[in-house]
C-alpha cells in the first residue's frame, strides 16, 4: 500500500485559519466550484439557442461573465485571476469575430455584459494575487475598452470614428475607475492586514518582555543561592529561598500564558506597591544589600510598571555583570511633573557596550528603553564614577500628547 503524502504544516496552518473545517472544506468546495460553473456554461447555451435575433456571440459572453462573477463572490478560495482572465478572454474573442447585427435586443445583452464584466474587474484587481490582477485586471479592462465595438461598428447607419472612439472611451473610464476603487480597497485590505500583524509582533515583544524581566531575575536569584550552598552556606535556607523563587518564576510564567487567551484571566501588571518586596528579596538572597528611597506618590499605572521593570532589569544585571558589588542604591522619586528613577551599585564596571549596540533584541535595558521613550521620558545607562553602574530614567507623569 502506498504511504500517503504528508501535508505541509505550513500550508495546513493557513488552510486552517481561513477556512476553520480545514483542508477538505477546501477540497469539497472545488468540486462544487466546477459544478457551478458547468450548470451556468449549460444555462448560457440554451439561453443563445433560445434567444430569437440576438447571436451566441452576444449571449454566450454575456452568459460567460456572469458565471464569472458568480463563482468569484460564491466561491472566494477560487483562483479570482483564472476566472476573470478567463471571462475577459471569451468576452475579447467574441467582439473581435462580431460582426452584427446591433439593435435594441442586441443592446440590452450588451449593457448587461458591460455592467457585470465592470464588477468582475473590481473584484479582481482587489482581491487576486499581485501578478495575477495585473494580468487578468489589463484583460479585463481591455475587454470592457472593446466592448462598445460591437455595437458602433455594425450599428444601422454606422457610427463615424468619433463615435467608435467617444464610446470605448466612456467604458475604458468605467474601466479605470472599477480598477482604481479596486486598488484603493486593496491597499486598505494590504494596511489593515499590516496593522494586524504589527500589534501581534507588539504583543509577541511584550510577552518576551515579561518572561525577560521577571522569570530571568528569579532564575539569576535561585543560581546565587544554589552557588551559595555549594560553598559552604544554610543548604536548608538555599533551598527555600529557590523554591520561594521558582515559585513566583512559575507565577510570572501563568500570567503570561493567561495573556495568550482572549477570554483568560488578566493579572493586573506589577507596579511601585511591590518595590519594597522586590529589593528585600534582593538582598536576602546573598546580593549586594539594596538601599530604597521611595516618595513616587501615585503614579499612573503605565509608569508604575516601567518604573518597576526598571529596577527589576538594573537589579538582575547587577546580581550577572556585578558579582564583587556591596551595596544598591535605588531611588524613586516624584520631581515635580516626571517620576525619576535611579539604580547606582558600587561593583567594577565590566566593558561598556552602547545601548545603539544591543537594541536589536528589544528585551533587556534597550526594551526598558523602549518603553520610557514611548512614555515620553528620557532614559540613561553607564559607569557612576570610578566604580558602578548606574541606570537613570525620568518618565512624565503625564502621557504625551
Amino acid at each position: 500500500m502506498d504511504k500517503p503524502r504528508d501535508e505541509d504544516p505550513a500550508r495546513a496552518s493557513t488552510v486552517r485559519q481561513i477556512f476553520p473545517a480545514g483542508a477538505s472544506a477546501v477540497r469539497r468546495r472545488r468540486p462544487r466550484a466546477l459544478a457551478a460553473g458547468a450548470v451556468i456554461a449549460a444555462l448560457a447555451l440554451a439561453a443563445a439557442a433560445g434567444t430569437p435575433g440576438v447571436g451566441p456571440l452576444i449571449t454566450v459572453p454575456a452568459w460567460l461573465t456572469g458565471a464569472a462573477l458568480v463563482l468569484m463572490v460564491a466561491f472566494p478560495a477560487a483562483r479570482p485571476g483564472a476566472i476573470a482572465g478567463g471571462a475577459a478572454a471569451g468576452s475579447l474573442a467574441a467582439t473581435l469575430v462580431y460582426r452584427g447585427p446591433a439593435d435594441n435586443r442586441t443592446a440590452g445583452w450588451w449593457l448587461a455584459e458591460t455592467a457585470v464584466a465592470v464588477v468582475l474587474l473590481h473584484l479582481v484587481v482587489r482581491r487576486a494575487g499581485t501578478r495575477p490582477a495585473a494580468i487578468a485586471g489589463a484583460a479585463s479592462a481591455a475587454a470592457v475598452t472593446a466592448l462598445p465595438l460591437r455595437l458602433t461598428l455594425h450599428v444601422v447607419p454606422p457610427a463615424g470614428p468619433r463615435g467608435v472612439l467617444f464610446g470605448c472611451l466612456l467604458c475604458g473610464l468605467g474601466a479605470a475607475a472599477a480598477a482604481g476603487t479596486g486598488l484603493y480597497l486593496r491597499f486598505l485590505d494590504a494596511r489593515r492586514s499590516r496593522s494586524v500583524a504589527e500589534a501581534r509582533r507588539a504583543q509577541r515583544l511584550d510577552l518576551a518582555r515579561d518572561l525577560h524581566d521577571f522569570v530571568a531575575h528569579e532564575v539569576g536569584g535561585m543560581i546565587v543561592q544554589a552557588q551559595a550552598a555549594q560553598i559552604g552556606g544554610d543548604t536548608a535556607e538555599a533551598l527555600r529561598r529557590i523554591e520561594a523563587a521558582g515559585a513566583r518564576a512559575m507565577a510570572s510564567l501563568d500570567r503570561t500564558v493567561h495573556m495568550l487567551h482572549a477570554d483568560g484571566p488578566r493579572d493586573g501588571p506589577h507596579g511601585l506597591d511591590e518595590l519594597p518586596a522586590l529589593v528585600d528579596r534582593f538582598s536576602e538572597s546573598g546580593g549586594a544589600r539594596v538601599r530604597l528611597t521611595m516618595d513616587a506618590g501615585a503614579p499612573p499605572p503605565e509608569v508604575s510598571a516601567t518604573a518597576y521593570r526598571l529596577v527589576v532589569e538594573a537589579l538582575t544585571n547587577v546580581r550577572r555583570h556585578a558579582p564583587g558589588a556591596t551595596a544598591v542604591d535605588v531611588t524613586v522619586t516624584a520631581t515635580g511633573p516626571a517620576l525619576r528613577v535611579a539604580v547606582t551599585d558600587d561593583g567594577r564596571p565590566g566593558r561598556t557596550v552602547p545601548l545603539r549596540e544591543r537594541r536589536r533584541s528589544g528585551l533587556g535595558l534597550p526594551g526598558i528603553a523602549g518603553r520610557v521613550e514611548a512614555l515620553g521620558g528620557d532614559f540613561g545607562a553607564g559607569p557612576a564614577g570610578d566604580r558602578g553602574w548606574r541606570v537613570t530614567a525620568l518618565i512624565p507623569l503625564r502621557s504625551p500628547p
